[in-house]
């Protein structure tokens, strides 16, 4: 993407915390943080690297490196943890430390959806294990038994049944494996109807996409716009206003003459460029540009001041693709 910055820098860094870290778990994380042991100081294990690595990510673990042993700056950083999260704070990761460190995980996870891949999903096959679906293959790859078995849970569950993995279906999960309850075997889903979505032309350069930028119709809040589909998408903020950026779009959009614009950065093979937008707490928009942290369902929106996208920080978002 064009622009770059201390702002954008900071809310990057705020977004990928987490998943940067999270690469590095042990792919069976799930069973370590599911089985009844409780770890205290002395122990050394592969579930103690586990959560050595979550509280790394959280930023209250000081080693470079995790290595597995349960050592001063461990009981450290997992009373640090339990205090942020009101538990008893003992230094012990019993029961309702995991459960705690479940639930952060879980807030911080990208969106799961079929295609998907990596340690994320492993984690996911993992859990949905431990909750009844002992089927299912812990393969790190988001196929066609991985998605049965999220809409099965998503129908027990009575919550939106899209086969995608968000902030909802891992809240169910917590509850089932809080109060466990029996599960249907995943049953196929019908097959999904897929859009014959047009690939956007070649990008053009700056300079030849100017023109068009002016001709870009704005939709007043009195339209009424239908929406052809909806999705979840994850999302972060930027700003034009930054040294070292030109302020001119991928599709050549003058952000700096035009700040109050309502632009979203876009993955072209998800949201064709031009397409407009409503983005849940954001407005309506337009996909205007790109980036190459951008890839699948994730966008970045603009402001036009570096406190409100550090505001907007990171966050799972409705997202309306509009006729």
């Amino acid at each position: 993407m064009y622009y770059s910055g201390t702002a954008l820098a900071k809310s990057v860094a705020v977004a990928t915390t987490f998943t940067s870290t999270f690469i590095i778990l042990p792919p069976f994380a799930a069973a370590h943080l599911n089985n009844d042991t409780v770890l205290t100081k002395g122990m050394h294990s592969d579930e103690v690297k586990t959560i050595q690595s979550i509280l790394k990510a959280t930023g209250e673990y000081p080693l470079t490196k995790t290595n597995g042993y349960f050592g001063s700056n461990t009981e450290k950083a997992v009373e640090q943890f339990q205090k942020n999260n009101d538990l008893n704070v003992d230094g012990v990761v019993g029961t309702q430390t995991k459960a705690a460190l479940i639930e952060y995980i879980n807030k911080n996870m990208d969106l799961l959806s079929r295609g998907s891949k990596g340690n994320e999903v492993a984690y996911l096959q993992q859990m949905l294990k431990a909750v009844g679906f002992n089927d299912l293959p812990v393969d790190g790859y988001f196929g066609e038994k991985t998605e049965n078995a999220v809409r099965t849970l998503q129908k027990v569950k009575e919550i939106n049944i899209d086969g995608i993995v968000g902030p909802e279906t891992w809240g169910s999960i917590e509850k089932l494996l809080r109060n466990p309850q029996p599960l249907p075997k995943p049953v196929k889903a019908a097959p999904v109807k897929t859009e014959n979505v047009q690939q956007p032309e070649k990008i053009q350069s700056k300079s030849a996409q100017a023109p068009k930028a002016k001709q870009t119709r704005v939709i007043r809040k009195s339209e009424t716009v239908a929406a052809v589909k909806e999705f979840y998408a994850n999302s972060t903020a930027y700003t034009a206003r930054c040294n070292g950026c030109s302020g001119t779009t991928a599709t050549g959009i003058n952000l700096l003459q035009n700040p109050n614009a309502k632009v979203i950065a876009v993955d072209p093979s998800v949201i064709p460029l031009g397409t407009k937008l409503y983005v849940e707490g954001y407005g309506y928009a337009v996909a205007g540009d790109t980036g190459g942290a951008i890839k699948g369902r994730k966008i970045d929106v603009f402001f036009n001041d570096n406190s409100s996208a550090l505001q907007w920080g990171r966050r799972t978002v409705k997202v309306k693709i509009l006729e």
